[in-house]
């Protein structure tokens, strides 16, 4: 039997030369060495594949990875230059000076939700805050309709038969990852979406219970302070305005105003000082929280003929909107109530500027107020029908502060008219039905006229878009634009998607828009600004799953989001990360929130 070979020493010393030998052979690292300042620098040049193949090479790029200066020019390349390149003249005009290029240090980017030019070193925009990894996650989220779903039960009171609820809908209104919903047997209340919570909540004060609210507007200018303004409208003409305290978690009433015997309120803006209301047959009345004190309002009667005069009176099937006669204004001026605590938080009673009134106008009706840098513009959508079928008009009263010394109410120096070409409705259609919030349509009332057919059964308009919501299952976007010397609306767009009836769609002023079904689960996102053809993705949740009574309020299983043809979605709305949607189930009401986050 042969025995082993021992090992010999130079066998071992060998065998570690070739492995030393080896160890040299291998490159040398020479990125771990350099500081990180130059790691982002060189990181910031790679496409995003190339950055997630890098990430998970070592701790120390994986933290690199998620740094905010590398995210933040994905973000430009991706989302902000795209939508730069869209405006008119701003590739041949600024190539040249290279404005196109991506710079950490640009100070504004043609970039956000209120459709301008953005500061990025203003505000709650300060580079050093804002987590941009998570933003460009949220626009990506978007741009896929990639989403998570909760339902949140709002928990209404029975105690109303239900025979007396079915023309007293809830309404909401969504700001800033807050919503604020009103009814008859709750009242006014207020809900964090972030974590489903009950904020505040306070009665309405009504006492006869055939009144129920009909339309509910929010003024967010003050939303970084913890304030929010909420003014609703109610079906006896009145209407009332109450400031919400996010901070304290508190709802206090402003002002209410006395039932008026115009009719029902069917529309509501408000941007403080300015309130904006309409009736269900057409009255539109605009009031300032800032005119004169009641003594001397009697006084400033007889200065108030500097009305408007209606400009751009084609016809009659065309008419615009004019305005009441002084006798009319006067009684209207009477009837307003004063505040009736004199505590700070309350607001006087508002004084009436304009009143403008249309025999040819109808419903669905569009308000809104913007403030420019010189003025206010006050707005009004509205439909009337032609021989040719239906069309659009936009009316805009400009507001600026008074050059008399004696007056302290504004001036409407201008106001602007504008139509949109006539649209021919098919022959035959059965058209969906109109459950939006802001206006609650008998159906049989539809069927008793063909002329009633015509036309859309909702609007939305955000400046510079005004978007129609038909009974055919399609969209029409309109392009508004406005100068110092005219107002146009562009020829419609039809907008295709939608598999049955939509209930409702609400469209920003950047072009972004949401619409939802009446029926099944289809809420569409699209992207609209500066697109001849709008393309829409549609939204796709994935059902979180939730636990019960957290914080109070009943949060549905995933079970329980299980989507019946009986179901209906009444009303949708949306802020910069989630869609509200306001879903009707078996006499129960609840709100569906979709977290793009």
């Amino acid at each position: 039997m042969t025995s082993k070979r021992k090992r010999l020493e130079t066998d071992v010393a060998s065998r570690s030369a070739v492995s030393k030998r080896s160890r040299r052979t291998l490159l040398p690292d020479l990125l771990s060495p350099l500081p990180n300042e130059l790691l982002v620098r060189i990181l910031k040049l790679l496409s995003l594949p190339d950055l997630l193949n890098i990430a998970p090479v070592s701790r120390q790029f994986l933290h690199l990875f998620a740094d905010s200066q590398i995210w933040k020019r994905l973000y430009y390349s991706r989302f902000v230059l795209p939508r730069a390149l869209r405006i008119p003249g701003f590739r041949d005009g600024s190539s040249r000076e290279g404005k196109l290029h991506y710079s950490s240090r640009r100070a504004i980017w043609a970039d956000g939700r209120k459709g301008g030019w953005v500061d990025m070193h203003l505000g709650d925009l300060e580079d050093d805050s804002r987590d941009w990894k998570k933003q460009y996650k949220l626009r990506h989220n978007w741009s896929k309709g990639k989403c998570a779903l909760e339902e949140l039960q709002l928990g209404q009171d029975l105690s109303i038969p239900e025979a007396k609820l079915l023309h007293k809908k809830m309404l909401v209104k969504v700001s800033e990852g807050i919503a604020v919903t009103a009814d008859v047997a709750t009242g006014l209340r207020a809900w964090d979406l972030k974590t489903k919570q009950l904020l505040a909540q306070v009665s309405l004060g009504l006492v006869n219970v055939q009144v129920a609210p009909s339309c509910l507007a929010t003024d967010d200018q003050n939303i970084h302070d913890q304030f929010l303004d909420i003014a609703i409208g109610f079906s006896d003409g009145s209407f009332g305005v109450w400031k919400l305290n996010i901070q304290e978690k508190r709802i206090l009433p402003r002002y209410r105003h006395e039932k008026s015997s115009n009719g029902e309120l069917i529309g509501i803006a408000f941007s403080y000082p300015y309130l904006l209301t309409a009736t269900k047959s057409v009255l539109i009345s605009l009031y300032t929280f800032e005119g004169p004190s009641r003594k001397t309002r009697a006084e400033t009667l007889e200065s108030d003929g500097e009305t408007v005069d209606s400009e751009g009176v084609q016809d009659s099937e065309t008419e615009t909107m004019k305005e009441d006669t002084e006798d009319e204004l006067v009684s209207k001026r009477s009837k307003l109530k004063a505040p009736e605590n004199p505590k700070q938080s309350t607001l006087q009673a508002p004084y009436l500027l304009t009143s403008l009134k249309s025999h040819t106008s109808r419903a669905p009706l569009a308000l809104s107020i913007r403030k420019t840098a010189r003025s206010v513009v006050v707005s009004i959508a509205y439909t009337f029908s032609t021989l040719q079928g239906w069309s659009l008009g936009v009316q805009d009263l400009h507001l600026r502060p008074s050059t008399s010394r004696s007056k302290s109410t504004p001036d409407i120096t201008t106001t602007r008219l504008a139509y949109s070409p006539p649209v021919r409705s098919g022959p035959s259609h059965i058209p969906s039905s109109p459950t939006s919030p802001v206006q609650h349509i008998n159906m049989s009332s539809l069927f008793r006229d063909d002329e009633e057919l015509d036309g859309p059964i909702n609007l939305c308009y955000t400046h510079p878009y005004l978007l129609a919501t038909l009974p055919d299952n399609t969209l029409i976007l309109y392009l508004c634009t406005s100068n110092s010397t005219s107002l146009s609306i562009s020829p419609g767009i039809r907008l295709w998607g939608h598999t049955s009836g939509i209930s409702d769609a609400e469209i920003t002023a950047r072009g972004k828009a949401v619409s939802v079904s009446c029926r099944g689960e289809e809420i569409r996102v699209w992207e609209l600004e500066g697109r001849a053809h709008g393309k829409s993705i549609e939204v796709r949740p994935t059902v979180k799953p939730t636990t019960d009574n957290v914080g109070g309020v009943d949060v549905v299983s995933s079970d329980a989001t299980a989507v019946e043809w009986n179901d209906r979605r009444n009303w949708v709305g949306f802020d910069d990360e989630m869609v509200i949607v306001l879903k009707e189930s078996k006499g129960r009401e609840s709100l569906m929130v979709y977290d793009f986050t």
